[in-house]
């Protein structure tokens, strides 16, 4: 995903959740009172949150003004929604003017954060954004920082930078770090490079180096360096898995054949299925005499998906170890499916020790392969073996499989 994607997401998500939860119970339709300036101001309330629902921006701005001259329950929200109207309608000056008087009529209204949203969206728009410092609520903060990076990434950077150093809740800082990960300015892309090499703490450092790998291959030279002076176990885990967004195979592969420590060989050799690298990791095992990585090879074959046939049948036929044999030719059946089931009956019939037996067997009923087995079945003179095939038959949910189970009760 692209950081201006992300950037995106979160703006609007995580940024304008509570101000837009406010503003969908605001505008439901309100019973209409009778009688009375309570009734009245119930009833036009109503007819200006419908107004808003229908565009109709400069009905909902008078019924609006009329509720605010009420000075009753629902006045405070009738000043934000009549400048969010306003706003609408174009009145940029009049909608500041209307936030203003509810600033100074009602200083402790709920809705004083909605009317900051709106402050910081009009004068982005005008050009004038809305300095971050004045903020004293962090959303807004953030809101008003993300306006003035559009306007001034020059100003904005700076700012940011003094946020994500400074003392400041780590909820903001990560907020502060999707803000600046906007731009793509050198300076900001410097600040994210600090960060990621653990100048602002642990938490920031793993948000960065995951921000750094949306870059593309571009960014992998700055993350191997990371992760080559990084003593950080789950720091150069997170590289590795990074190194599947940023879409490099060769570090991964580096990394399985110089880490010392099993469990970054592990991450390499799980990241390097998930990328697909089947011939990669083939070589790599081919490479290797630990027996752990080979199994955990094996399984990574499994994500690889079609590129991981060939090596897992190449493995399943030549490997001596038969630990490891069996473990391919199971998981051939898990990735291969039904283009796999010829080679895993040839399997079957020229191997003479039962495991391999059992494992090929197993292998067909994970490739869903009922007639494999049942050719395996009719032909085996072994009453134990044609009784694990037919154990194996039973468990399908196949029709070839039901036939045949009736077949041996008529016999």
């Amino acid at each position: 995903m692209k950081v201006k994607v992300l950037s995106a997401i979160f703006l609007t998500a995580a940024l304008m959740s509570a101000p837009r939860l406010v503003q969908s119970a605001a505008l439901q339709p309100l019973p209409v009172a009778e009688g009375g300036a309570a009734g009245d101001d119930a009833s036009l309330y109503a007819d200006g949150t419908r107004a808003i629902n229908e565009s109709r921006w400069s009905d909902a701005a008078g019924l609006f003004n009329r509720v605010a001259q009420f000075h009753g329950e629902h006045a405070e929200g009738a000043l934000y929604w009549k400048a969010y109207a306003e706003n609408k309608e174009g009145q940029s000056a009049n909608a500041l003017n209307t936030c203003a008087e509810l600033r100074k009529a009602y200083p402790k209204s709920r809705w004083l954060d909605e009317c900051g949203a709106l402050e910081i969206e009009v004068r982005g728009k005008s050009g004038h954004p809305v300095s971050p410092q004045a903020e004293p609520d962090e959303n807004l903060k953030l809101l008003a920082l993300n306006a003035l990076m559009q306007q001034d990434q020059a100003q904005a950077v700076p700012i940011l930078q003094k946020i994500l150093s400074g003392n400041q809740s780590d909820e903001l800082k990560s907020r502060a770090l999707f803000v600046l990960a906007q731009s793509n300015a050198p300076q900001a892309k410097a600040v994210i490079d600090q960060i990621a090499q653990g100048q602002s703490g642990p938490t920031l450092q793993i948000k960065a180096i995951r921000m750094m790998a949306t870059q593309g291959k571009s960014a992998v030279g700055n993350l191997s360096s990371i992760y080559q002076h990084s003593s950080d176990v789950h720091v150069k885990r997170v590289i590795l898995q990074s190194y599947l967004v940023a879409g490099d195979s060769s570090k991964l592969l580096e990394a399985a054949r110089q880490e010392t420590n099993p469990e970054l060989v592990k991450t390499a050799v799980q990241t390097l299925g998930a990328m697909g690298a089947g011939q990669d990791l083939l070589t790599l095992y081919r490479a290797t005499n630990n027996a752990q990585t080979k199994a955990d090879i094996i399984n990574a074959f499994i994500p690889s998906g079609h590129n991981g046939i060939a090596p897992l049948t190449e493995i399943a036929q030549s490997e001596q170890d038969p630990e490891l044999r069996r473990k391919a030719i199971r998981n051939l059946g898990i990735s291969g499916g039904m283009s796999v089931a010829p080679a895993l009956v040839n399997t079957y019939q020229k191997n003479t020790d039962v495991e391999t037996k059992h494992a090929a067997a197993q292998a067909l009923f994970l490739a869903n392969d009922a007639q494999g087995l049942i050719t395996l079945a009719r032909a085996e003179k072994d009453p134990e073996m044609k009784q694990y095939l037919v154990q194996q038959l039973s468990l399908m949910h196949d029709q070839e499989a039901t036939k045949y189970m009736l077949e041996i009760l008529n016999k």
